[in-house]
């Protein structure tokens, strides 16, 4: 049996356009913005793919405890109404990949929250490069339209581990209900929003807290030092051999939505991740430790209100069992074992299986 084949259009799902959380407070969102929608309909950044693709092949001769993976990965697939796709990358090979409708392996599958950690990573190059002179550097140093608000008070390592100081979000991340459909429909700048919402409540540093305009800030920084769209197109996109078009989300401003905006095929989501564990592993000293400080613990996730399976934050980046993982709102998952190289890749429409997601993960972490 050859796992690593798309599983094609196992179901059709019609839904409403709107993103929800359901009755149960079950995450939902819509399947049709979720596979294309987002990248077709509202105004994005385009980056180019597929003119030196990196290879991606599948994985022959799988011994027995990876068909056991695979079977396990094709019975979460098929059985959960939620999931559209899911991807399994072993050191470089692809032993398993699946899709049903909407999403095929040709549509860009949006990040939702995913994005946060691209963005958080984007800090770290441009620290590398000398751009940003410290982490323990404000915001508002380098972003003066932040003055006056908690963010630009707080330094870009507040940032990054999420603890402005800002009060609690009102809706997974947001400052108020509808903040993220307003701003990628082009009704709100973001930049507004966060001035409006600028208040301190508790001491920066003091406390994880999961908030949308602090990853914003982190836009703002990388879009003051040479351009969001150019970071993003030359030092991340242009090096992960990417086989598609890759899109992120613009404001009224035309400012990219960093906390929620990327979208992405499912296989170059998986190449995303294969960069990241490259740069982690890099002998650049610099990005190298910039990268093993972002995706181990730098925070406890104490509240629990936001990510309760997972203990501890990094930068933009959660952390469970030594793996750190992309988390969206919805079921948007990249899960990451640098050690094993091993890459899971889910997108979904509906959020309430993802503990089996994690056994998933789990069990193939320490299986062979």
């Amino acid at each position: 049996m050859k796992f690593h084949a798309a599983l094609g259009a196992l179901a059709v799902i019609l839904f409403g356009t709107a993103t929800a959380v359901g009755s149960d407070n079950v995450a939902i969102i819509n399947p049709m913005m979720e596979s294309g929608g987002n990248a077709a309909r509202f105004s994005n950044l385009r980056f180019a793919g597929g003119a030196q693709v990196s290879q991606l092949p599948p994985l022959d001769a799988p011994s027995k405890p990876q068909v056991s993976i695979a079977e396990k990965a094709n019975l979460l697939l098929t059985k959960n109404e939620g999931a559209l796709t899911l991807l399994l990358i072993d050191s470089g090979k692809i032993l398993f990949d699946g899709y049903k409708a909407p999403a095929t392996a040709s549509t860009p599958q949006h990040s939702q929250s995913m994005s946060k950690s691209l963005t958080a990573y984007m800090i770290g190059l441009l620290l590398c490069d000398g751009q940003i002179r410290s982490l323990d550097d404000r915001a508002d140093a380098y972003v003066p339209q932040l003055k006056g608000t908690v963010y630009g008070e707080a330094t870009v390592k507040h940032l990054l581990t999420m603890s402005s100081g800002a009060p609690w979000a009102t809706s997974s991340g947001n400052s108020y209900e509808g903040q993220f459909e307003e701003a990628r429909a082009g009704k709100v700048s973001t930049l507004d929003v966060m001035r409006r919402f600028g208040e301190r409540e508790i001491a920066a540093g003091k406390e994880f807290r999961y908030l949308a305009n602090d990853t914003q800030a982190l836009g703002f920084i990388i879009e003051s030092l040479g351009g969001f769209a150019n970071t993003f197109q030359k030092q991340i996109w242009s090096q992960i051999g990417a086989e598609a078009a890759g899109f992120w989300l613009l404001d009224k401003d035309n400012m990219a939505i960093a906390n929620s905006g990327t979208s992405a095929v499912a296989r170059d989501w998986g190449r995303l991740a294969l960069w990241s564990i490259k740069q982690l592993k890099s002998s650049d000293t610099c990005m190298g430790e910039f990268m093993k400080t972002a995706t181990a613990a730098q925070i406890p996730n104490t509240a629990k209100k936001v990510g309760a399976s997972f203990p501890s934050y990094g930068y933009q980046t959660w952390v469970r069992k030594n793996a750190y993982w992309w988390v969206g709102f919805g079921g948007q998952r990249v899960g990451v074992d640098p050690r094993s190289e091993r890459v899971l890749v889910l997108t979904s429409w509906r959020e309430d299986y993802m503990a089996e997601v994690y056994k998933l993960f789990d069990d193939w972490i320490g299986a062979y």
